[in-house]
């Protein structure tokens, strides 16, 4: 998903996205509104009273009937007077633009991401004041313009103490500024903080009165963050013309606009051309290299004018402005990676984990050639009877924390714990053509690992296991519903081992069929059993018990 992602519904399909004009305002919190179109249509839900639930249960406030939406997805919530929204570890997120958000104000005119449904947030009553970014506005022209680019490599050849340059202001004055700020707004901890940083820093910085951030999305500039100063609340909109907008993210030009619209006649506008009276700048937000947004202000009653020194200041805080969110976007990066090799580290072995982040290994669904284990305790049901529930728990987990170390110790993958029972895989997500050599090892570790424990215990009764393994074909990946999926794995490979270990292992024993003794052959001791019926299976099947190892030195 990047930053210029085509916004589905919320923006490409209402009514209500005309003629490409948008506009934000700062809204007291009974102005807002959800609007979103799900699978029973078009909806518009009044954010009224907090907090407010959105997904897709009937209970929720704000009801969404998509697959994509969990049942309690996100909430909506009132702080100092700021409403904000807050992903409530929701399956598929909630996302400004390509970026994961786990909690953030909510403002007029923002895109959310849920799933696969875009919400617009809109406004009512209440305006502070608004911004337009229409298709026609004849009265503004751009007098002065740089790209970002060159301004950028020039910075980056000019020390903080050389004041020399194109401007009067000086591009070591501009990297001063860069190199003061930045900390700023590096520090921020959201997009929205990111945002009105960059927004206040201009209004420190420049002789303007106004200013908004918007990012693009789609075809479109939606808003993020907007400011004036004390005492602005009743001036007109911050007005931009599109055709201006299309040259700054196009070219990757900052530009220097003049704005004639509050004059009577050409001569006056002529005269503010001589006299160098210009009312407004934008410059473009870079990230990757592409251009993700504008920054834009205005003056309304400042009397200074504005000049190429000031283009310099604007280019400056623009990049400034690029490199937090670049930055901001590697802490969700990292943060999302933390997240995802916690849950994987859940399942697959430390190594494993790895290969899959490198993107060496992969989870998505597959048939493969694999080896399924299951194993059960034998006398826990009996024992657990004399024990408080949490007592259980307790014993089960410093039971299975030792038999998944072995697990994992040959790369294994966890599939599941079911009661006092545990099933695992070799082969997948990762490919090992001796999976079947992977689980017999495993297995036999277990086994020894089990008799450990219990020797440390003399006040349990007597446990053991169960074991048993079965290879071939299975389909590997996430299975179940969009609201909960399970990476497992399915077939009649899965079925056979789960009887091997119910109708033929005995306790302390592992037990495997025909395909896992035809690979294991070579390195364990085996002995035949007799042919079995297995349970909802028609032909019979020929199991071995492993005894051991064939040589020491082999294991």
């Amino acid at each position: 998903m990047g930053w210029r992602r085509v916004a589905q519904g919320a923006l490409g399909a209402y009514h209500w996205a005309r003629k490409v004009f948008y506009s934000m305002t700062l809204a007291t919190p009974t102005s807002l509104i959800l609007r979103f179109r799900d699978l029973t249509g078009d909806q518009a839900v009044s954010l009224t009273s907090f907090p407010m639930l959105i997904g897709r249960s009937s209970s929720c406030e704000v009801c969404i009937q998509d697959d994509t939406i969990s049942r309690n997805h996100a909430r909506i919530y009132e702080e100092n007077g700021v409403l904000l929204i807050e992903d409530l570890d929701s399956r598929n997120g909630v996302h400004v633009g390509n970026i994961g958000i786990s909690t953030m104000p909510l403002r007029e005119g923002m895109v959310l991401q849920l799933g696969s449904i875009s919400l617009l947030v809109e406004g009512s009553t209440g305006s502070v004041f608004n911004i337009q970014v229409e298709k026609d506005l004849p009265s503004q022209g751009v007098l002065d313009s740089r790209v970002i680019d060159e301004f950028e490599k020039q910075l980056e050849s000019h020390s903080p103490s050389d004041a020399s340059g194109s401007s009067s202001l000086g591009l070591g004055v501009a990297l001063d500024l860069f190199k003061n700020a930045a900390e700023t707004l590096l520090t921020r901890s959201n997009l929205a903080e990111v945002a009105q940083g960059a927004i206040d820093l201009a209004l420190r910085s420049l002789p303007v009165d106004r200013g908004f951030l918007s990012l693009v999305e789609g075809e479109s500039l939606i808003p993020c963050a907007s400011s004036s100063r004390d005492g602005l609340g009743t001036e007109g909109p911050m007005q931009l013309s599109s055709t201006i907008a299309k040259q700054v993210l196009n070219e990757r030009r900052a530009v220097l606009i003049r704005d004639t619209g509050s004059l009577s006649n050409l001569a006056a506008a002529q005269s503010i051309i001589q006299m160098q009276i210009q009312s407004a700048m934008c410059a473009p937000l870079l990230l990757e290299g592409e251009v993700v947004g504008i920054l834009y202000v205005d003056c309304v009653r400042s009397k200074k004018s504005l000049g190429k020194d000031h283009l310099d200041v604007i280019c400056a805080l623009a990049l400034m402005a690029s490199s937090a969110l670049e930055q901001f976007r590697l802490r969700q990066a990292v943060e999302e990676e933390k997240r995802r090799r916690k849950d994987l580290s859940c399942r697959l072995s430390p190594n494993v984990v790895e290969r899959v982040l490198a993107g060496e290994a992969q989870l998505g669904s597959m048939e493969a050639e694999i080896s399924v284990l299951f194993a059960d305790m034998v006398g826990f049901t009996s024992f657990s009877e004399n024990l408080t529930p949490r007592e259980v728990v307790d014993l089960l987990n410093a039971i299975f924390e030792e038999l998944t170390d072995e697990i994992f110790k040959e790369d294994g993958t966890l599939d599941k714990y079911v009661g006092d029972a545990l099933i695992a895989f070799f082969g997948a997500p990762e490919k090992q053509p001796d999976h079947a050599v992977r689980a017999v090892r495993a297995g036999l570790a277990m086994q020894s690992r089990i008799e450990q424990v219990i020797a440390k215990h003399p006040e349990w009764p007597p446990l053991s296991m169960r074991i048993g393994i079965n290879s071939g074909s299975a389909v590997v990946g996430d299975i179940g519903s969009i609201q909960r999926s399970d990476y497992t794995v399915i077939g009649d490979t899965v079925n056979i081992a789960s009887r091997l270990e119910s109708q033929v292992a005995a306790a302390g024993e592992v037990v495997v069929g025909p395909d896992t003794a035809l690979e294991c052959f070579p390195l364990f001791k085996m002995e035949q059993l007799p042919q079995t019926p297995l349970k909802g299976k028609k032909r019979m099947v020929q199991p071995w018990r492993i005894l051991g190892y064939k040589d020491l030195d082999s294991s």
